[in-house]
């Protein structure tokens, strides 16, 4: 390999030095006395962070409609706090063509992110999420009505987890577990299934730092012509023209639009 070039060497400076002052953020908001206009705005996750093994983020198919965004929203929490996520996508038996299911799913595994497809009514994919689940400490989380009480019941009946349907004027799920439970499958197996979460706030994150949190931008930004490109505007810009290529799937790439304007607000 040859020697670095100046160009080289303050673009690795630059992500080394972003990379160490996201760190620095992420343990300030776990030292005790954080002020509580701050901890009010952290999700539960964030708070239960140092203790997960891992992040379930179960989304639906129908009904309620799969919501790509929300579960983009839960990668980047997980990005953030260095937590394995698992995706979920639950629901499988209503679609029409089981090719859909499948393309979703892709969207996520080509850029290294694990994620299963299940039904609890049929049973498809339950053995392989309770071995993913086995001998970890687990958070839940989702939009209500997705069926994350219905996984834990298929893979465990003996829980007997209270289930609602879907609302049919609003095609939203019902909220069935409103406060923070706790479930013990085994002496190494626990699953922590939060409320229903509508919203997720970055209240940290600026949004200039939002690209740093979509792993598939990593290997093409080096190649941007500006070190600080945030994707969107920049000429030339090695991410957008991985889009124009196909590399980056659009819907995530709508994502992280969304992601960064929120951030703005």
């Amino acid at each position: 390999m040859g020697r670095l070039t100046k160009k080289q060497k303050k673009k690795i400076h630059y992500l080394l030095r972003s990379k160490t002052e996201l760190e620095q953020k992420q343990k300030l908001l776990h030292q005790d006395g954080v002020p509580k206009f701050i901890e009010k705005h952290l999700p539960y996750i964030r708070k239960l962070a140092r203790n997960l093994d891992q992040l379930l983020i179960v989304g639906s198919f129908v009904s309620p409609p799969l919501k790509l965004g929300l579960i983009d929203r839960f990668l980047v929490l997980a990005e953030i706090e260095n937590i394995d996520p698992l995706i979920c996508f639950n629901k499988v038996d209503l679609l029409s063509d089981a090719r859909q299911g499948e393309e979703v799913r892709e969207i996520y595994s080509r850029i290294g992110y694990r994620a299963l497809l299940t039904s609890a009514k049929t049973g498809v994919g339950i053995g392989e999420l309770a071995k993913a689940l086995k001998g970890k400490r687990t958070a839940l989380a989702g939009h209500s009505g997705v069926g994350k009480s219905s996984l834990l019941n298929a893979i465990d009946p003996n829980l007997q987890i209270m289930v609602n349907d879907v609302s049919h004027v609003t095609r939203k799920g019902k909220h069935t577990t409103t406060r923070v439970k706790v479930y013990h499958f085994d002496d190494q197996t626990e699953v922590i299934d939060l409320p229903g979460i509508k919203l997720i706030d970055f209240i940290d994150i600026h949004y200039q730092d939002a690209r740093l949190y979509f792993r598939e931008f990593e290997q093409y930004a080096p190649h941007c012509r500006f070190n600080d490109c945030l994707h969107i505007t920049e000429h030339d810009c090695a991410v957008k023209e991985a889009l124009k290529k196909g590399e980056i799937h659009p819907e995530r790439y709508r994502s992280y639009l969304a992601f960064v304007d929120s951030l703005k607000l």
